[in-house]
């Protein structure tokens, strides 16, 4: 699926621009803006199938973060994703939960929050491609390294960054615990490792 990246590209180049105030974190390497940076964009239902139902709901796209500092605390979390808006009518998305956690670096989970999709997604800024989706969090607390899991439930579809990976994606099974490497089926019965697309944005 192949989405304009622009908006998101400027507001990396905006946030950027802040770094000093907000340090950003990000699980990609590539530029969002240069066409050799391969992107697909993934739902856990989509990739499992309507068949596995609540098992797909409850695994996450998780990121691996390694605090910049001592004392830096997480303030806000930006995805690059698409609700499936094209402009038509018939694509404007239902309102439905998505949800989101942080947990310190042995799972233990930190925070949690759930909310509807719409007010954060490309639909409600009237745009038909992918968009940041920015989440503003209360201060927590981090230290060494964390884990962001975002469990889209099928209500967007997340960014995957196709090349130069970091290894720091997971799926995360919030049933068993598990963190299991994030990898996307490619050409051959192949998989190929990702970068799911996130900033951490913090001070």
């Amino acid at each position: 699926m192949a989405l304009s990246l622009n908006s998101f590209a400027a507001e990396a180049a905006k946030n950027a621009a802040a770094q000093d105030q907000a340090p950003i974190l990000k699980s990609y390497t590539g530029n969002l803006s240069d066409n050799k940076t391969q992107i697909s964009y993934v739902t856990m239902i989509g990739l499992f199938g309507p068949l596995a139902g609540l098992a797909a709901l409850d695994v996450a796209e998780a990121v691996k973060f390694t605090v910049p500092k001592a004392g830096w605390t997480l303030r806000g979390l930006t995805i690059l994703g698409w609700d499936g808006f094209n402009g038509t009518m018939a694509s404007i998305p239902r309102g439905q939960l998505f949800a989101l956690e942080v947990r310190d670096k042995d799972k233990k989970l930190l925070y949690q929050f759930a909310d509807l999709q719409i007010p954060y997604t490309n639909y409600v800024f009237n745009q038909t491609s992918a968009s940041p989706i920015d989440i503003e969090l209360p201060p927590i607390a981090v230290t060494d390294e964390f884990y962001v899991c975002v469990y889209e439930r099928g209500t967007f579809f997340v960014g995957a960054e196709i090349t130069n990976k970091t290894g720091n994606s997971y799926f995360y099974s919030k049933a068993s615990g598990n963190m299991t490497q994030a990898q996307l089926p490619i050409a051959n019965n192949m998989t190929s490792p990702v970068n799911w697309i996130m900033e951490a944005i913090g001070s």
